[in-house]
């Protein structure tokens, strides 16, 4: 090394024939003020670099070393101009599969040294949050999922109230050009030793990814959190193959809990929470009994503009889905703060309240909802409900199933809408829900859907309450008796157009005279002022 400012205790530093690297052999060497190394630099396995305080060794060339402990002192390396393709914070003193060893330290000087870090197949335990807010860099681990030491990485939390990793600046940058862009995190498993403690309001996360530009987070699992994910203030960001599980119950029983949190409460200078955040093929799962309160598989509250859901899927939660747009609480926020939410081929098993629950937006939002799947628990109230919809939902496709909650004497709405306006359902189908279609005060809808059950449910296919320009087209049918009647209104409804002409009356309990009812009467004999049936 040029200057003469290392000191070895051991071999003279050897330069291969022909090249211009330098060999470091076992021993300690000391970096005692600023040095660059132009060429390749290799450390033999037992050969310690010790560099002094306020000393910076900077590498140009290509780095080589054992992956085990290589830096010591108070020193800073930096290797982010050298031909090394990636750095491992072993080289730092990261212990990983030693619960004893916090890697922090290790973990923050080696993506401060150089921006590709790589992860091991093992666990790194953590005394507090790895915060990442360094932009252009990408941390790569060697698998996610992984419940054993070994199988993949995994961050482990050894206390209940930190979040394990924060992907981004504590405060928002005043402009969103400012945002940290290009961090891109994958393959790693973020795990807790320690029950989940604190503050029920702020429980601790896995991850808590905010105030980032193009930011990209793939196979990524967040394993025993109060939140698995929290996105707040993401830019044309994506999070893809992501996974957030429960079991264990935490300090606090009757918690609350959600697999991801799209955070829209606090104003970004854009219209959503976050702008353009591409959410994909991510999972959220409960199993076991860790005894919860409120808990949801996504949850995307207040001003939730501009987000992407696709292939979204929830086995376990209470709620699969639920959109709060805070309309009061937000406030102006809301008009545009309401638009542009797509939710396509949302899967969700097993729902014990409601499936996808949309409430309390703005007269301005414009959500699509395309071809989901909810099956219905035993305890479930309903599939998909809407609550003080304001604004326009429309509900394209889909799957509705609820024998399992219906077999069980439960008594689940397929689509349960109240307070709404601007309900569009088009080539829904519902299956074995014992009240498949519920609107109760609803205002300006069209419900075209295809309803079936293969026993005896005792109620209406359709049910309308106070509701008021609006159209009812159901094909009903199953070979065999199974409802009260195909629709059935009271007379404070008005203005509503029934086509009658899709319903079988082998399906009705009593026949034709059971296609639409108006007041427990058969429509022919009651008042239908503003009310229009066709094909009956």
């Amino acid at each position: 090394m040029a200057g003469g400012l290392v000191e070895a205790k051991g071999a003279p530093v050897q330069a291969e024939a022909g090249a211009a690297r330098r060999i470091l052999p076992a021993g300690v060497h000391r970096v005692v003020a600023d040095q660059t190394i132009d060429g390749d630099l290799q450390l033999q396995p037992g050969a310690v670099l010790d560099i002094a305080a306020g000393a910076t060794l900077r590498v140009l060339g290509e780095f080589a070393a054992p992956v085990a402990r290589v830096f010591t002192g108070g020193g800073r390396v930096d290797l982010n101009q050298s031909r090394t393709p990636h750095a491992h914070p072993e080289w730092w003193g990261a212990a990983p599969g030693n619960g004893a060893v916090d890697s922090l330290p290790a973990l923050a000087a080696c993506l401060a040294a150089h921006p590709v870090l790589h992860l091991l197949a093992a666990d790194y335990f953590l005394s507090d949050t790895w915060v990442i807010e360094r932009p252009f860099v990408r941390v790569s681990g060697a698998g996610f999922r992984g419940t054993v030491a070994g199988a993949g990485t995994r961050l482990v939390m050894t206390n209940g109230t930190a979040d394990v990793l924060r992907v981004g600046p504590a405060r928002r940058p005043r402009m969103v050009n400012d945002y940290p862009q290009n961090i891109v995190v994958t393959g790693i498993a973020l795990c807790r030793s320690a029950p989940v403690a604190g503050n029920p309001a702020n429980p601790p996360a896995g991850m808590r990814a905010q105030f980032l530009l193009f930011a990209r987070f793939e196979e990524i699992s967040a394993a025993e959190h109060g939140i698995g994910f929290v996105a707040r203030g993401l830019v044309r960001s994506q999070m893809s193959n992501c996974v957030a599980f429960r079991s264990i119950p935490g300090t606090q029983r009757g918690a609350p809990w959600r697999g991801f949190f799209l955070d829209g409460t606090q104003a970004i200078g854009l219209a959503g929470g976050n702008a353009s955040l591409f959410l994909t093929d991510c999972n959220a799962t409960i199993g076991g009994d860790p005894a919860l309160g409120d808990n949801v598989g996504l949850l995307l509250e207040g001003a939730f503009a501009d987000s992407f859901i696709t292939n979204f899927e929830t086995a376990g939660p209470a709620t699969g889905i639920r959109v709060d747009g805070q309309t009061a609480e937000i406030g102006g926020r809301a008009r545009d703060g309401h638009v542009n939410l797509h939710l396509h081929m949302p899967v969700i098993d097993q729902c014990g309240a409601i499936g996808i629950d949309i409430r309390d937006t703005s007269p301005q939002a414009l959500i699509d909802i395309s071809d989901p799947y909810v099956a219905a628990a035993p305890s479930a109230q309903a599939a998909i409900q809407c609550v003080a919809q304001r604004g326009a939902i429309s509900i394209q496709g889909g799957q509705l199933v609820g024998g399992t909650n219906s077999r069980s004497g439960g008594h689940a709405a397929g689509l349960l809408a109240r307070d709404s306006a601007g309900v569009q359902v088009n080539g829904l189908k519902i299956l074995e829900h014992v009240a498949p279609v519920v609107l109760d005060r609803c205002q300006g809808f069209a419900v075209q859907a295809w309803v079936g059950a293969s026993r005896d449910m005792r109620a209406p296919a359709a049910s309308l309450r106070q509701c008021g320009r609006g159209s009812v087209a159901l094909l009903l049918g199953y070979g065999r008796p199974a409802y009260s009647a195909g629709v059935e209104l009271d007379t404070e409804s008005r203005r509503i157009r029934i086509d009658a002409s899709g319903l079988d009356d082998a399906a009705l309990l009593g026949g034709a005279d059971s296609r639409v009812r108006i007041g427990n009467r058969p429509a022919a004999q009651a008042r239908t002022a503003d009310i229009v049936i066709e094909g009956a």
